[in-house]
């Protein structure tokens, strides 16, 4: 039985995580009156908020950790009986009902774990990578916390663009370096603080050694047996990676990270005990039943690797220089390296979150990479952002030889998780997996 249960992680690295993440938690301080505290969304930069010594929450962290803690189900009926859709991202509802609810008591409420979130004195949002962001925190605003606004529109050349053309990189880094002023000059009134560009560049590098040191350890995740699989990405990457990015205890964890994953790789220990499948994981992942990937693991597959919270290759960039300047041009150089690889399903994929998908002929090259014998597709029904283009992704894997699995649920709310039914296809799809390798053999 796997329904709504954590994952059971491989890594002592991993298994160590929370020692990282108890700062990253804990709020207490944070709640001290007059305190600046900002909410903000993936892709707002966390380097420059912490060139601003500026405290932050993440509102689409605390959706995964009320689903890992099996309260998110609560906020989001809360946010629906406020009109809001149940086809609205869970995210987005876990928020909207979690404020809700705390407006109605007058305090934080009594099931939100960890304590609940910092009171926030500004909104820092984002519009990368999907549409319900650009309301989220106007409805916020609007309705629950009359707080500023500072919001960022997602920039992406269409995937026929030359982005070797220098016009279109002109053009493209002027939004960007225009945007970027605009919000430095918004968080240097919000704080009363003038930006510290040798913070920043402090930030930048460690950011820098982070990017480098993931790509080392998925190029390491290609070996057979796999070192790490999902369910310790998912656990314990993704935190240090989307909110963590540029402090320098994340990059030091992922530093350990990789070299207990490249232990792992010299050693020949594998996730599983025998490895038999070896599968592609698509789409958000469901943090209410991370146990789902031990459970695939009984079944002898393993996740080799993902392509949601995909950052690519590191890029070079100049710290010596404009701090500013160079996380412009880190944000353009990501963003021109995911175009190369195929960037037709990104509707904006020039996004500095972290939170792209990978271009799909760098799927095919997975395919060959990671030897991959099969990929499951979580099709998320209130996130669009990761659903789409599932099925052409399908198609393409098909003509590397690849089948595929989609199965449907959401991310942070578990009403839609059907456990018999999803295990079960899961083992049809592995069973059929090993019945045509049976019938290769024999022709």
């Amino acid at each position: 039985m796997t329904e709504l249960r954590r994952a059971t992680k491989s890594l002592d690295t991993t298994r160590r995580a929370k020692e990282l993440l108890q700062g990253f938690y804990n709020r207490a301080e944070r709640r001290r009156a007059g305190e600046e505290l900002a909410w903000c969304m993936a892709g707002v930069s966390s380097e420059l908020l912490h060139a601003f010594d500026l405290p932050w929450e993440w509102p689409e962290n605390f959706g995964t950790l009320c689903a890992s803690r099996g309260v998110a189900t609560g906020f989001c009926e809360q946010a629906e009986g406020d009109g809001f859709s149940q086809d609205l991202c869970s995210y987005v509802r876990n928020n909207l009902g979690y404020v809700s609810r705390m407006a109605e008591l007058g305090r934080v409420p009594p099931e939100a774990p960890r304590g609940g979130m910092g009171t926030a004195t500004m909104l820092l949002g984002s519009g990368a990578l999907c549409d319900p962001r650009t309301k989220w925190f106007q409805s916020l605003a609007s309705r629950y916390l009359p707080l500023p606004v500072f919001h960022i529109d997602p920039l992406g050349p269409p995937h026929d663009v030359n982005v070797d053309d220098p016009r279109i990189e002109a053009h493209y880094k002027e939004l960007l370096r225009e945007t970027l002023r605009e919000q430095v000059a918004f968080l240097e009134r919000q704080t009363e603080r003038r930006l510290d560009q040798e913070r920043l560049r402090a930030a930048l590098g460690h950011a820098q050694e982070m990017i480098a040191l993931l790509w080392e350890i998925h190029d390491l995740r290609r070996a057979v047996p796999c070192p790490m699989g999902s369910e310790d990405f998912f656990t314990g990457c993704v935190v240090p990676l989307l909110f963590m990015l540029g402090q320098r205890e994340a990059a030091e964890y992922f530093r350990c990270l990789r070299d207990e994953v490249r232990d792992r790789v010299s050693r020949g220990i594998g996730v599983i005990p025998e490895e038999r499948f070896r599968l592609l994981w698509m789409g958000i992942p469901p943090w209410y039943n991370l146990a789902f990937f031990n459970a695939v693991g009984a079944l002898g597959a393993v996740f080799p690797i993902e392509t949601v919270y995909f950052v690519g290759a590191p890029v070079e960039i100049d710290l010596a220089g404009d701090p500013l300047e160079a996380l412009v041009d880190r944000t353009w150089k990501r963003a021109v390296w995911i175009h190369r690889w195929g960037a037709e399903l990104i509707p904006e994929n020039l996004s500095p979150s972290g939170f792209s998908q990978p271009g799909t002929r760098l799927i095919r090259q997975w395919v060959r990479d990671y030897r991959l014998d099969g990929a499951v597709m979580h099709r998320t029904r209130s996130c669009r952002a990761v659903s789409w283009g599932q099925v052409h992704i399908k198609n393409q894997v098909a003509e590397e030889g690849i089948p595929s699995l989609i199965i449907e649920s959401d991310m942070a709310d578990p009403r839609s998780w059907a456990d018999s039914i999803i295990m079960g296809q899961v083992q049809g799809f592995l069973d059929a997996i090993a019945a045509s390798r049976r019938s290769g053999a024999r022709a």
